[in-house]
C-alpha cells in the first residue's frame, strides 16, 4: 500500500515538472515569436516633410544623449552648414542615456533646463532624439514625451525635428531563462523607424532619418564602418552621415561636395554625402 502511494506521488511530481517545463518553453517561444518583425524596405521613398521655409541662419537646439554628443554631432553639422553657405546658431543639452521623457520632466534637473530654454528663448528648430531602446520598444514612453515637448516648441514658434537614430550594429538580444531572444539590426531599425515615422507624421514635424541612412549605407557601402567599437555609438563616419542627413532635411539641398572631418577621406565622405542626398 505504501509502495503504491510513493509510486503515485512520483508520477505526480514527474507530471508537474513536465507541465512547468512545457509552460517555460511556451513562454520563451511566445516571447521569441513576439519579437519577430517584418523588416521594412529601407530603400522606399519616405515622403519626408519639408520645412515651410529654408532658413539661412537658423537657431537650433539639440536635445539628446550620447548618440548626439559622441563625436559632437552639433559641431559637425555646424561646420557642414558653414561650408554650404548657411550660418546656424547652435546650442545643445545632452546627457548620457537620456530619454525624451526626462527632457519633458520639469522635476528633472536637465529637463527643467530644457523646458526653460524652449519656453523662454526663440528657436527655429529643436532637434531631438530618443534613447535607442525606448525608440524601438517603448512607444508608450516615447510618444507622450514627444507630444509634450512638441507642444511647447510650437507654442514658442519653433519647429520640432525628430532625429531618427540607428539600430545597434549587431541588433539587440537578451538571455531569457537560458534562451537567446532578440532582434537583428534590420528588425531593430524597423521598429525604431516605424515609431519615428509615426510620431513625426502625427505631429506634422520634420524627420531626419539618420537610422535609415545607416541601413542604406551598410547595404551599398559595407566597407564604411558606421559604428564605434562598442557597436552602438556612431563612428566618425556615422556621425558625419547623420549630419549630412540633417543638412538635407533642413536646407533641402544635397551635401555633396561640402567639407568633411579630417578623419575621413574624400572618397568615403562623398559616398556618405550621396546617401544623405537620396533621403527624400
Amino acid at each position: 500500500m505504501k509502495k503504491s502511494v510513493w509510486i503515485k506521488a512520483g508520477i505526480g511530481i514527474i507530471i508537474l515538472v513536465g507541465v512547468v517545463f512545457a509552460g517555460i518553453f511556451f513562454f520563451i517561444s511566445s516571447c521569441a515569436s513576439s519579437l519577430k518583425v517584418n523588416v521594412m524596405n529601407f530603400d522606399q521613398d519616405l515622403n519626408l516633410k519639408k520645412p515651410s521655409e529654408v532658413k539661412t541662419k537658423p537657431i537650433i537646439l539639440f536635445l539628446g544623449n550620447s548618440m548626439t554628443y559622441v563625436n559632437d554631432l552639433p559641431t559637425v553639422f555646424e561646420r557642414l552648414s558653414l561650408s554650404g553657405g548657411f550660418v546656424p546658431e547652435i546650442y545643445e543639452l545632452t546627457e548620457g542615456s537620456y530619454r525624451l521623457e526626462y527632457f519633458a520632466d520639469e522635476t528633472d534637473e536637465l529637463g527643467a533646463e530644457a523646458l526653460n530654454a524652449i519656453e523662454n528663448y526663440t528657436w527655429d528648430y529643436v532637434v531631438m532624439q530618443e534613447q535607442s531602446g525606448i525608440s524601438a520598444f517603448g512607444q508608450e514612453v516615447m510618444f507622450p514625451a514627444a507630444r509634450a515637448l512638441d507642444n511647447k516648441i510650437r507654442a514658442g514658434g519653433g519647429q520640432s525635428v525628430f532625429l531618427m537614430t540607428w539600430a545597434y550594429k549587431d541588433g539587440v538580444s537578451r538571455n531569457l531563462l537560458g534562451s537567446e531572444v532578440g532582434n537583428t539590426r534590420e528588425e531593430m531599425q524597423t521598429l525604431m523607424a516605424e515609431n519615428y515615422l509615426n510620431i513625426s507624421k502625427e505631429r506634422n514635424a520634420l524627420l531626419a532619418p539618420a537610422g535609415i541612412a545607416f541601413m542604406r549605407c551598410a547595404k551599398t557601402n559595407p566597407e564604411i564602418e558606421l559604428w564605434d567599437a562598442d557597436g552602438t555609438h556612431p563612428s566618425i563616419a556615422g556621425t558625419y552621415l547623420a549630419a549630412c542627413t540633417l543638412y538635407k532635411v533642413l536646407y533641402e539641398q544635397s551635401p555633396e561636395g561640402l567639407s568633411y572631418p579630417e578623419e575621413l577621406d574624400g572618397s568615403t565622405a562623398l559616398k556618405l554625402q550621396k546617401i544623405a542626398a537620396g533621403m527624400n
